[in-house]
């Protein structure tokens, strides 16, 4: 594949769920009813971040695992949003996630399903050479070992690709071990951590862009904060997603070649936009 092409071009892998987002109007009452807004789309954090990055224009292709039945499912609501779509199948049902979301908070309950059986040795060197940058979903470490993660960080290097990972989850790292995951992780290009997970696992990246939700974006390179960025002020709805929308935006704008900092000016811009309506993905 010519380098030209190369350059233009994004995989991201990762998790596909079906969403059950849940907005409550008002305080939960237990044992009795609680009027609420409630909607399914289809999600998963890798998922998302596919849809934001082809919504923002780049060429995306996304690798992930689902039940046999619902590959034409899934592949047709890639499509909506311009992803192409190489997806593994899985005997087991696709994974699913209620998310109950309370203000600015949200708590999520997860079903991985056919997630776990997602075979990363498939992704062959000649595989991933077809791709400037390439999105693993921390997700998608959860039951592998270190040593196949390793292997793996490897093959993206030997493509000669930059390879992008976000820690997904804090919970899920410390049940995993958070020691484990470093060692997982280790020689990641770039790390995109939330607060909570930065807090958990440090400065061991080169390049780690820290989201702090309506306190904005730190960045850091070598070990020390290089510059802060301020969140766009925005009425927010529904925060879910907000993270997959700013790596989203971030990605899209890296892959032509835009710098760092305007990169994550897009990401932000992309993630404002992804709070104020509900869902995950974006709306058509």
């Amino acid at each position: 594949m010519g380098e030209s092409l190369k350059m233009t071009k994004l995989l991201v892998i990762g998790d596909v769920i079906d969403d059950i987002i849940v907005v409550p109007q008002g305080e939960i009452r237990t044992n009795t009813d609680t009027r609420a807004s409630i909607e399914q789309t289809l999600g998963g954090s890798a998922s998302n971040v596919a849809s934001w990055a082809a919504s923002n224009k780049a060429a995306v292709t996304f690798v992930g695992c689902v039940s046999t039945k619902d590959i034409e499912r899934v592949t047709k609501d890639f499509e909506h949003f311009g992803v192409h779509c190489d997806l593994q199948r899985s005997q087991n049902r696709t994974g699913s996630l209620v998310v109950l979301v309370q203000g600015s908070n949200r708590s999520m309950l997860t079903d991985r399903g056919a997630n776990q059986d997602l075979d990363l040795d498939n992704l062959t060197e000649h595989k991933l050479a077809a791709y400037r940058y390439v999105y693993l979903s921390g997700y998608s470490i959860l039951n592998k070992s270190p040593e196949e993660i390793q292997s793996f960080i490897r093959r993206v290097h030997d493509a000669d690709s930059t390879l992008v990972i976000d820690p997904g989850s804090t919970g899920f790292i410390e049940d995993y071990g958070i020691a484990k995951f470093k060692e997982a992780i280790d020689g990641v290009d770039i790390l995109l951590p939330n607060q909570e997970e930065f807090a958990v696992l440090g400065t061991i990246a080169k390049t780690i862009i820290v989201t702090k939700g309506a306190f904005g974006v730190d960045l850091y390179m070598d070990g020390s904060i290089s510059e802060s960025f301020d969140a766009v002020e925005v009425e927010s709805i529904d925060p879910t997603g907000a993270g997959d929308s700013f790596a989203g935006g971030l990605l899209a704008a890296l892959v032509p070649g835009l710098e760092m900092r305007n990169a994550i000016t897009a990401g932000i811009n992309c993630a404002a936009m992804a709070v104020t309506t509900i869902g995950a993905r974006p709306r058509l």
